[in-house]
């Protein structure tokens, strides 16, 4: 049994808890990565949905039936769950979907990294003293 399916279905839970920590801590820019991340899987799935359709109405047969919403995203979820998606040829979709997993725990890292590396909340820099000012030139 590989341990695949395991990582690509973790990996929406890991992004949900994370964000919903860094939202808790008040570090906007870690969230912000967070919900590129998001955005850049919700384009995916979008870009799935329209492939299946544009499939189906292109179909030479008229018995075909028109896919249901959601058919591209379970079938997008699928290709990135399948632990045989690692081996596919390099720019077949299967291999972006499971190139695509690897990316994503490489970005919630990186999202780590700059929480944790980032400054503390709450404005702990000193702001410079304001000095006297020179008088206006008349």
């Amino acid at each position: 049994m590989s341990a695949w399916p395991a990582l690509a279905l973790l990996l929406p839970a890991l992004v949900l808890v994370s964000a919903i920590y860094f939202l808790a801590k008040g570090d906007r820019r870690a969230f912000a990565q967070l919900l590129a991340l998001l955005a850049c899987w919700v384009i995916g799935a979008l870009l799935m949905e329209f492939f299946i359709f544009m499939a189906a109405r292109m179909a030479r047969s008229g018995s075909a039936a028109m896919p249901v919403l959601g058919t591209g995203t379970r079938q997008l979820l699928e290709t990135m769950a399948s632990p045989r998606s690692i081996a596919a040829p390099p720019l077949s979709l299967a291999a972006m979907a499971a190139y695509s997993v690897l990316a994503a725990y490489l970005w919630v890292l990186v999202t780590w990294g700059l929480h944790l590396h980032g400054k503390p909340a709450g404005g702990a820099r000193k702001k410079p003293a304001k000095g006297a000012r020179k008088p206006a030139r008349s």
